[in-house]
C-alpha cells in the first residue's frame, strides 16, 4: 500500500481530466479517490482501534471536503500567489502556501470532526450503533 499513496498524487491531475473524459467523469473519480484515502488515512492513523464504519462520515465529508478546496483553489490560489509575489517579493509565496495549508488542514479536521459526531450522535450513530438510543 505504500507504493499507491506515494504515487496518488501523481494521478491527481489524470483523475482531475476523467483519464481524458473531462470533469463530467473526473470530479465523480476524484471525489470517490479522496474519500477512500482519507477513510484508510483515518484508519492507519487510529492503528484500526476503531473500526471502518465509523470512519465512513468523516471520510466522505473530508474527501468532499478537500476536492472542493481543490476546485476553489484553482481559481483563487494563482491570483492570490500573484498579489502576494508582487507585495512582499518571493517571500510572499510562503504566506501564499501557509495560508493554503491551514485552509487545507482545516477543512481535513473539520471534516473528521463533524463526521465523528454525525457518526456517533443523531440517527446515523443510532444506526452505526454507536449513538445512545433516543
Amino acid at each position: 500500500m505504500p507504493g499507491w499513496s506515494c504515487g496518488s498524487p501523481l494521478l491527481q491531475g489524470t483523475l482531475r481530466d476523467g483519464f481524458g473524459v473531462g470533469p463530467v467523469l473526473g470530479v465523480p473519480l476524484q471525489s470517490v479517490v479522496s474519500c477512500l484515502l482519507w477513510w484508510w488515512t483515518q484508519h492507519l492513523l487510529l492503528v484500526g482501534r476503531v473500526g471502518w464504519l465509523p470512519l465512513l462520515p468523516g471520510a466522505l465529508l473530508t474527501g468532499f471536503g478537500v476536492v472542493l478546496l481543490s476546485a476553489v483553489s484553482g481559481l483563487w490560489l494563482p491570483h492570490s500567489l500573484r498579489l502576494s509575489v508582487e507585495r512582499y517579493g518571493p517571500l510572499g509565496s510562503v504566506f501564499t502556501l501557509l495560508s493554503w495549508l491551514i485552509l487545507f488542514f482545516s477543512t481535513v479536521v473539520v471534516g473528521i470532526a463533524v463526521g465523528y459526531v454525525i457518526a456517533h450522535y443523531g440517527p446515523i450513530g443510532r444506526r452505526l450503533g454507536l449513538a445512545p438510543p433516543g
